[in-house]
């Protein structure tokens, strides 16, 4: 390190950096931007912005704006960037440039933060771009014709090559290229994608280091081979490498690859060595000098992880006698990156080492093909239209073995989200290891014999991400304390409960205003809690707002969460949704059962039990005959009420199976139809969570809900203003508290109660039970 001084002021700068930014959360972006504090949610404004880049979405033609002007009714509001969407019949009426000031007109967004654990952080992606609002546009003119030639003819060519493409490969391949090529991924098929992440060969489908490198490098390498200095050579590869980068949007990796490539040209030309981790260092410095939010965020750490392996691990490894040298690089990689791909996407997938043995030597061959069979298409089409068949066939065999992969015996791993703790322990105690290697190969060295690494030390050092990954699921599944969390799936319902033993179950899961809420809501959460398989999930009835995000689930078993048992009302209230519901189940191999009144699942002091709808209910199905289930662990108890209202809920109050519970799930979503005097009066919870969509157009909860809810005593809390709602029991005492920052508004009272983000609202004794449990069944 004191013969790498830039090392050395690279890992300060970069320590003191992640204290203030991490830890202390300090950092400009991470500020409510002048337009977040000057206006509202969904208000109308006139912006006036220069275009710094612009991009083709499916359906919207896409505006980056610099240096924006708003106009308000008493000043002008200034912001750095702006987000512009306009719909793209409508921005074909005004042809705009890179560099052209264009004037829109529109209703103004801002970007919102997860609202549940292990979600997609929308604010955040933004906030590391300088972007804090997004503007949908009815309409834009351009009011200074002034271009950026250069960045308006690159924004041309990757349109005109992105064409080229998809005609000559077809949609599916065509996109993938594009991916690949030109980092456009708008129109990438999702199934792809998604199995190239689960497989661990995502990487491949974004401008990463490895096409910065072959396109630069390779370039350097021709040039010098064709008789050019150092000095022109370089030049023409930084300048090549530079547009190239300029074309593809700048992201974190292609930078990084483009400063490394600077440092070792200029290493070249000035005749000294190239050092990698100088040159690391370099990008570490520069990009995080100017944007700090870079230390949180996946990209970034991945990219100069995968360099920092090859760097300092690759060596200690390559004198490991029971390592393959062909597995030494990426089993450097994968060791470094491990917590970092584990911390962000909570899973593993167990044989991406072997697959990419495959992978990344053939994408010099995708990459070289793709550029030259693209090259040749405007010359010589049928010739380039053959080149690109070689892309198009190892495409295919990536998907194949991508296939394959996941299908076998634990194909992929689950853990959860580490704690941080054990993330740090980690690279404790693999630097320990590193640095112990170093000290024996100095003295060996010093001593004149010969270099061997103890096999107890290479075991030691292998043994770690096998520890580490079965630390973070034995953390996962060990706890002592059961929990449940209302997920906030908009206006629907999604409840999860973990036992003490290690059981899951989910209880419905769906949304009428929130699309593909099982993959971006529920799929994500469960996985952060390490969970890989539901033992059972209870459907209340046949609403799409109860079981849209299961469907997806279950028609995504293969690479998402797998569902071991589907439990559905009885038969005789099943509709054609739950029918169709159950067809799919078994379709993708779920087990698939009714329940009746009474039944009981029973998971060692964790008891569930169906209390409707009751032999009594003659009704239609519906909301009337949800499924209603009743909590008990030792002393603390919980109702799960579906959507129950009307004949339904009078048959239940009229059943005789009711008691008092610490805790109810309001049915209906807070609905006046629900939750009567009656059936309030026989439960009497302490606390009443609710479930309901931000400004829905059914205006849940209803103030009269509300209001018989505070007047019975009850404590409310709801998603829609709080984000997920985490409870946490021992049997004896109760933990609350939401996940997001809460503003609750009571609508009967209107008095405001206002906490911080992961606040505990309250720790509260549970009352022995005031009468005994009724054992149904």
């Amino acid at each position: 390190m004191i013969k790498r001084p830039l090392c050395l002021i690279a890992v300060l700068f970069l320590g003191i950096q992640t204290i203030l930014t991490a830890g202390f959360q300090i950092a400009k972006d991470l500020e409510p931007s002048a337009l977040e504090m000057s206006v509202k949610e969904g208000e109308n404004l006139v912006l006036l912005g220069k275009v710094s880049r612009r991009e083709e979405k499916p359906d919207y033609q896409v505006y980056y704006l610099t240096d924006n002007q708003i106009r308000l009714k008493n000043q002008i509001i200034k912001e750095s960037k702006i987000l512009v969407y306009i719909k793209r019949e409508k921005s074909q009426k005004e042809q705009i440039a890179v560099g052209n000031t264009i004037q829109a007109e529109g209703e103004v967004s801002f970007f919102s933060e997860a609202t549940n654990p292990g979600n997609f952080n929308q604010k955040f992606y933004y906030q590391k771009q300088g972007i804090h609002a997004i503007v949908w546009a009815d309409e834009i003119k351009r009011t200074d014709s002034a271009e950026w030639l250069v960045r308006e003819k690159l924004t041309v060519l990757r349109e005109n090559w992105k064409e080229k493409l998809v005609r000559a490969l077809g949609e599916k391949y065509g996109n993938c290229m594009s991916a690949i090529l030109l980092g456009d991924k708008s129109e990438l098929d999702t199934d792809v994608k998604d199995l190239y992440q689960k497989c661990g060969i995502g990487h491949i489908l974004a401008i990463s280091g490895l096409h910065m490198t072959f396109l630069g490098i390779g370039l350097y390498q021709l040039l010098r081979r064709l008789g050019l200095g150092f000095v022109s050579a370089g030049g023409i590869g930084i300048t090549i490498l530079l547009l190239y980068t300029l074309m593809i949007g700048g992201g974190v990796s292609s930078t990084r690859a483009l400063i490394m490539f600077i440092v070792r040209i200029g290493a070249d030309l000035f005749g000294r060595d190239y050092d990698m981790l100088t040159s690391l260092s370099v990008a570490a410095i520069f990009l995080v000098w100017q944007q700090p939010l870079y230390l949180m965020d996946a990209g970034f750490l991945l990219s100069f992880g995968a360099i920092l392996g090859i760097a300092v691990l690759f060596p200690v490894l390559k004198s490991f006698s029971v390592i393959p040298k062909t597995l030494g690089a990426g089993l450097s990689i994968h060791l470094i990156l491990l917590p970092v791909m584990l911390y962000y996407y909570y899973e593993f997938p167990t044989y991406s080492l072997l697959l990419n043995l495959l992978v990344v030597p053939l994408m010099s061959v995708v990459l070289g093909a793709g550029i030259m069979g693209s090259l040749l298409l405007s010359v010589w089409n049928s010739a380039g239209y053959t080149v690109l068949q070689i892309c198009k066939g190892i495409l295919w065999m990536y998907e194949s073995l991508g296939n394959v992969s996941v299908r076998l015996p634990f194909g992929r791993m689950v853990t959860g989200q580490p704690q941080k703790i054990w993330i740090v322990l980690y690279y404790l105690g693999l630097s320990v290891v590193c640095i112990l290697v170093f000290l024996v190969k100095q003295r060996s060295q010093q001593s004149g014999k010969i270099f061997r690494v103890k096999k107890r030390f290479q075991i030691m050092l292998l043994s770690f991400p096998l520890l580490f990954c079965l630390g973070c699921k034995l953390e996962q599944n060990l706890q002592d304390k059961m929990e449940v969390v209302a997920l906030d799936v908009g206006q629907g319902d999604s409840l999860y409960i973990r036992s003490p033993s290690g059981s899951h179950y989910l209880i419905d899961g769906g949304s009428s205003d929130v699309s593909n809420v099982g993959k971006y809501r529920i799929e994500p959460f469960l996985k952060s809690k390490g969970v890989g398989t539901l033992d059972y999930v209870f459907i209340s009835h046949g609403d799409e707002d109860h079981l849209s995000g299961v469907r997806e689930l279950l028609e995504n078993q293969l690479l998402g969460v797998k569902i071991d048992t589907l439990v559905l009302p009885p038969e005789q209230l099943l509709d054609e949704t739950l029918t169709e519901l159950a067809k799919t189940a078994l379709d993708h191999g779920t087990r698939v059962v009714t329940v009746q009144c009474g039944e009981q699942i029973t998971d060692e002091d964790v008891v569930l039990t169906c209390l409707a709808p009751t032999k009594e209910y003659q009704g239609e199905s519906g909301n009337a005959s949800s499924m209603i289930l009743s909590l008990q662990y030792r002393e603390f108890d919980m109702l799960f009420t579906g959507d129950v209202e009307g004949d339904g809920e009078k048959a239940l109050s009229d059943s005789g199976l009711l008691k008092h519970y610490d805790v109810l799930k309001v049915a209906h979503h807070g609905s006046k139809n629900s939750t009567s005097d009656e059936f309030l009066a026989q439960v009497s919870p302490a606390v009443a969570l609710i479930s309901a969509g931000r400004e829905n157009r059914y205006g849940h909860p209803h103030a009269e809900t509300i209001e018989k809810l505070e007047s019975c005593g009850s404590r409310i809390y709801s998603t829609q203003t709080g984000g997920a709602i985490l409870l946490s029991t021992d049997g004896k005492e109760m933990e609350m508290k939401n996940f997001t920052t809460v503003i609750y508004k009571s609508r009967a009272k209107g008095n405001i109660q206002q906490f911080g983000t992961n606040a505990i609202f309250f720790k509260k004794k549970v009352p022995k039970l005031r009468e005994a449990y009724m054992k149904l069944g």
